[in-house]
Parts: structure tokens; sequence; C-alpha cells
């Protein structure tokens, strides 16, 4: 899947204000410094994740990756015991909108590349399981 390329169903992945999370597209979420070791993992590997920055409750980077595989059970409760959550097939998420004064509550982190190719899912979680080890516990 590519994040932005010349075809028109993909220039539409994020030519709107959301997207639905499912058979194009998912997510992973987790705390904004946790994440940006994830991301450095990423970027050693030659792989580039749009990052959606949101500041609710507390920061949180949202990873945008290729579609969801199946992983082990054990998988699954790394990541919960890691704090990466995951949005479920359907849910709706906005997209950042351009504020120049950068108070908005979504804002890119790292935006989509033209023709580059959204991370797998995999790739990701795999990321955040290798961040978790060298760091422990955020």
């Amino acid at each position: 899947m590519t994040a932005v390329a010349n075809t028109p169903s993909d220039l539409q992945l994020f030519a709107g204000d959301r997207i639905v999370v499912g058979e194009a597209v998912d997510a992973l979420i987790m705390r904004a410094g946790f994440g940006a070791e994830v991301n450095g993992i990423l970027t050693r590997c030659m792989l580039h994740a749009p990052i959606i920055l949101s500041a609710g409750r507390r920061w949180e980077w949202i990873f945008l990756t290729q579609a969801r595989t199946a992983l082990r059970q054990a998988t699954w409760a790394d990541l919960v015991r890691i704090q990466v959550g995951w949005l479920h097939a359907g849910a709706e998420l906005l997209l950042p909108t351009d504020d120049a004064d950068g108070t908005a509550e979504r804002r890119w982190q790292q935006r989509p590349l033209f023709g580059q190719p959204l991370p797998p899912w995999t790739a990701v979680v795999s990321a955040a399981r290798s961040a978790s080890s060298v760091c422990g516990l955020w």
C-alpha cells in the first residue's frame, strides 16, 4: 500500500479529513517518548511511517501502517504490556489539519511521503517490542 501515489484510489487515502482503519491502513498508538524510540528503529531499517502527533490526555504518536496482519497471542500481550494501543477495524481516525500556528490538537509529526509505501504493521510492532526490551518499561 502506498501512502500517496499517482492512482486515484491511493490519492484519496489522505485526501479527506479522516481515514477509516481496516482494509488499506491501520494505526498503532503509543506515548510520544517511546514513539520516538520506535521511529528511530524504523528509520535505521529505512522505513518511513506517517506519524500523527495527538495532544489528548497526554502526547501520543499515532503510527500509520499497512493493514493489520495476524499476530500470536503472546505478541498482543507484549503490546498491552508496553502500553501500545491500536484502533479497531472500522474506526475513523481524524487526520491533522494544516494549522499555521501549530496549536491544533492533531498535527503531523512525520508527513506521508509521495510514493512511499506505508510500513508493514508487523514492522512497527517489531520495532515497538525491540524498543521496549532496550528501554524497559517507560
